[in-house]
């Protein structure tokens, strides 16, 4: 009777086999780990480009508006300080004659300000001394902007990634 031959693996080619799958891993997974982080920064740019950009409009179609004797609204300042950006945050105010109104980040989105991809949220700045001025002059009035507003946002977790907007 000849012997039979068992089927299987020999412990040489399941070393050779792991082996393999460990050099592959070895650069796989922080190649794949750099594309996740790459993605979700390209995303946090994206989305921070969005809220940035709605602002930039809806300051745009009040801008006229202004309080007091200013003739542009103006961007709500945030001292020197970032705040956080959530849906009761005043953006923008400015006077119809009829008082102060306020825009808050829930005029500009419905469901709430747009998710980070990193989880953290995003926060606002507008330093003090960047505010808007403008004068109407001339006949026909003209509208003369002598200063523009600016304002940043960026990422709770990635503070040092921003960007910025002038009016």
């Amino acid at each position: 009777m000849l012997p039979q031959k068992k089927a299987g693996f020999t412990l040489m080619e399941l070393v050779v086999t792991v082996a393999i799958i460990g050099t592959l891993a070895v650069f796989a997974v922080p190649a794949y780990l750099d594309a996740q982080q790459n993605g979700k920064a390209n995303k946090a740019l994206e989305t921070m480009n969005t809220i940035g950009n709605a602002i930039v409009n809806k300051y745009t179609s009040v801008a006229h508006y202004g309080i007091g004797t200013s003739a542009l609204a103006q961007l709500n300042t945030t001292g020197s300080a970032w705040i956080a950006l959530e849906d009761a945050t005043v953006l923008i105010k400015y006077d119809r004659g009829a008082g102060v109104v306020n825009v808050v980040t829930t005029d500009l989105f419905k469901d709430g300000v747009p998710k980070s991809p990193f989880g953290s949220g995003w926060e606002f700045f507008v330093h003090d001394d960047s505010v808007g001025a403008a004068s109407w002059s001339g006949n026909p009035p003209e509208l003369i902007i002598t200063s523009q507003p600016m304002f940043k946002i960026r990422d709770k977790n990635q503070p040092l990634v921003f960007e910025q907007y002038t009016l």
